[in-house]
């Protein structure tokens, strides 16, 4: 296999490949044309040194291109003549680019483009920045099909995102084929690479000290510790292959193995990912306390312990496919706290990591997490939020709570801002039995404060804590719901 290259300041290579994808590897000369190719008019000035620089990614190979092309004389061009290069020969700096764009497929929390917060529907160029916060995550779709889930405090750099056209054998009709590299600066990405994308250049995904090309590959890359350079890969499907130039060395990770490449050691270790949990040691339900002054006490979710693993990692969304994620949490014990999540149903997936930080295979289980209170606290500022949903109506929007709490107050008003500290445009409505509110006024596109106030049965006066609604900015258009709509702000 042709190494990636080399760029300056990388110390060692992860290189992804897959066996069942590509072009063939033998093109049949004598057949005429059996690959995607670009064509080129000969013009007077031209000679073949500098064809065979310009046009070929290996100079060498223009005696195969000549053959291929009928030349007679290999060495005699014609003003005129159309050269048919294969993709396989051809130098794709030579050609020119297309404009492609990606986009944000989903958004949750704090995840921002240039400073700014977004929402589902970014576009993506080349070189966007973007950043996910502690509760943030995104998934990100490039242009290709491809699909890289940005994990909490995770900033990353679509760096190369453009296209070229080339012909089909077959029809001779044009189609466009993919070049793209993603910079990770810290954090972590879940990739899955669009396996019938067109690939004029293998999917990069690149650190400060590293480089992992995807040929539709499943696996994640790490590089959550700048500082020590390191850098580790698990793979979930597929095969890469782990350079360590600066040391000499090499290592082939195949499906279901890892490794953490360190720039200053020559060893790279491969080890095989721990096993998923038995889902008989995951719990289906979290409860905690409220305590004084309504603040809850600590809520953890206490798995089982599995072999070999020197701590966990749990991650919970709304959706069976991740793609919602509400919270990512690490422990190095078997106790993973997640306070930090409102009460309500949620998928959750914990896998083990071992003493390398290598995390292995996910066991996932539906949770319901529940709050018990005393008597003298009040539930229902928590509770009222969980699981709400926005839906659209003309002229505005029908948010929908939940009132479940026993001591839910018979005269609930809901309250919005433009601010976090409710001083500007504050609007009280009430909240019907049903638990619905009709909101008018709330500004698409950007994002807004809510908080619920009333007085319990007993008496007891209580605002809820403080949450963020963000409207899509194509609402009543492209977009007619949101759920889950409320998001704690802190």
């Amino acid at each position: 296999m042709k190494k990636m290259p080399w760029a300056m300041g990388h110390r060692f290579a992860l290189t992804a490949m897959c066996a069942a994808v590509g072009l063939a590897s033998s093109t049949v000369w004598a057949a005429g044309m059996t690959e995607p190719y670009a064509n080129y008019t000969v013009t007077a000035s031209d000679t073949v040194a500098a064809l065979s620089r310009s046009l070929l990614n290996d100079p060498a190979q223009w005696a195969t291109l000549a053959r291929l092309n009928g030349m007679g004389n290999a060495n005699v061009l014609q003003p005129g003549q159309v050269l048919q290069i294969p993709k396989s020969l051809l130098n794709f700096n030579s050609q020119p680019r297309i404009a492609v764009q990606g986009v944000v497929k989903s958004t949750i929390g704090d995840v921002k483009i240039g400073g700014q917060n977004i929402l589902a529907g970014a576009i993506v160029s080349e070189g966007t920045r973007i950043e996910t916060g502690a509760n943030g995550s995104a998934i990100v779709e490039l242009a290709d099909g491809s699909r890289m889930q940005m994990m909490p405090k995770t900033l990353a750099e679509v760096a190369t995102q453009h296209g070229y056209a080339l012909r089909d054998p077959a029809t001779s009709a044009s189609t466009t084929w993919f070049s793209g590299a993603v910079r990770l600066v810290s954090g972590v990405l879940d990739t899955l690479a669009n396996k019938q994308a067109n690939r004029a250049t293998p999917l990069n995904i690149i650190t400060a000290t590293s480089v992992v090309g995807v040929r539709g590959t499943q696996f994640r890359v790490a590089f959550e510790d700048p500082a020590s350079g390191a850098a580790r890969t698990e793979v979930l499907q597929g095969k890469v292959q782990a350079d360590n130039p600066t040391q000499g060395a090499s290592a082939s990770l195949n499906t279901g193995f890892g490794a953490a490449v360190k720039p200053d050691e020559r060893e790279i270790k491969v080890v095989a990912l721990l096993p998923a949990m038995p889902s008989t040691l995951l719990p289906r339900e979290i409860l905690r306390i409220v305590g004084d002054h309504n603040e809850p006490a600590q809520a953890a979710w206490t798995v089982g312990t599995l072999v070999g693993a020197s701590g966990y990692r749990a991650q919970f969304a709304s959706d069976d496919k991740f793609n919602a994620l509400e919270g990512d949490f690490k422990s190095s014990t078997n106790a993973l706290e997640v306070k930090a999540l409102l009460d309500g149903s949620y998928f959750a997936r914990v896998r083990g990591f071992d003493p390398a930080g290598i995390e292995g295979y996910d066991a996932v289980q539906q949770v319901v997490i529940k709050t018990a209170a005393p008597q003298t606290s009040l539930a229902w500022p928590r509770q009222i939020a969980a699981q709400a949903i926005a839906e659209y109506v003309r002229g505005g929007i029908v948010l929908k709570v939940s009132r479940a709490g026993a001591d839910s107050p018979p005269a609930l008003l809901v309250q919005i801002a433009q601010d976090a500290a409710f001083t500007q445009g504050l609007v009280s409505l009430p909240v019907a039995a049903d638990g619905s509110a009709l909101l008018r006024g709330v500004p698409s596109g950007q994002r807004s404060y809510v908080r619920f106030a009333g007085t319990s049965p007993q008496g007891l006066a209580a605002s809820s804590p403080v949450f963020t609604i963000d409207i899509p900015q194509r609402w009543g258009s492209a977009a007619f719901s949101l759920a889950p709509a409320l998001r704690p702000l802190h």
